[in-house]
């Protein structure tokens, strides 16, 4: 099986790689990664333009001539555009899906986000698979319908993306830590809404919540969709 994963930042490459390594190493596949900084600026510029989504799209079909299987799209703010890429036999899945499917089985979620252009996409998801009642096309597992839908909450994390921006990991890491280490409501689940917020959790004081990050359970969703395909 051949999965390629699309990243619109340069530093996602070695943000995944540990768990690329942890899930994929002894399986049967082959991994590529591709690297398309523009997408993300364009769509924070202009916003998600019919152009972006073209823009998008004509990566994605690029990337699924290559003989890809499964595209990752890393990056939250274009998932749902790259997943409604056209005329490819590759499955597109947006890197925070399973992170969705695991969060709306919790009532009261806070979404956290570095960059406001991610916000309103997570949500979006969020209630989107929240109301699948039957196999979701992306994901190979059922989800069960809900009776009412969960309480979302979002908050912008101020002052951390200009440290990742800047390549300042380790201060963007633990200024998202220091939000959510000064949570004052009393949510069920954290998501934290961008891939690159992950680390953020190594420097989390111990908490009434749950914290969800992207790259943990898409690649664990992975290593299974793989095992069942072997």
């Amino acid at each position: 099986m051949n999965i390629s994963f699309l990243y619109t930042l340069q530093a996602n490459e070695v943000l995944f790689k540990p768990y690329i390594d942890k899930y994929l190493k002894d399986l049967p596949v082959t991994v590529s990664h591709h690297t398309n900084e523009r997408l993300l600026q364009k769509a924070m510029e202009d916003g998600l333009t019919e152009q972006v989504a073209s823009d998008v799209q004509k990566t994605i079909t690029e990337i699924a001539a290559s003989n890809a299987d499964i595209i990752i799209c890393t990056c939250s703010t274009i998932g749902d555009l790259a997943e409604k890429t056209p005329y490819i036999s590759a499955k597109v899945i947006r890197v925070d899906r399973p992170m969705a499917e695991a969060a709306i089985q919790h009532n009261n979620i806070l979404v956290l986000a570095a960059l406001s252009s991610t916000l309103k996409p997570t949500v979006a998801l969020l209630h989107s698979v929240n109301t699948k009642g039957k196999t979701s096309k992306h994901l190979e597992q059922s989800t069960a319908q809900r009776k009412k839908q969960p309480f979302i909450q979002t908050e912008l994390v101020p002052k951390a993306w200009p440290y990742y921006f800047a390549g300042n990991t380790e201060m963007y890491a633990r200024t998202i830590a220091a939000h959510i280490n000064a949570v004052k409501t009393k949510p069920d689940i954290v998501v934290l809404a961008q891939a690159s917020m992950a680390p953020a959790t190594l420097y989390c004081n111990k908490s009434s919540f749950e914290i969800l990050t992207s790259p943990e359970l898409c690649l664990r969703y992975l290593a299974e969709a793989v095992k069942l395909h072997a």
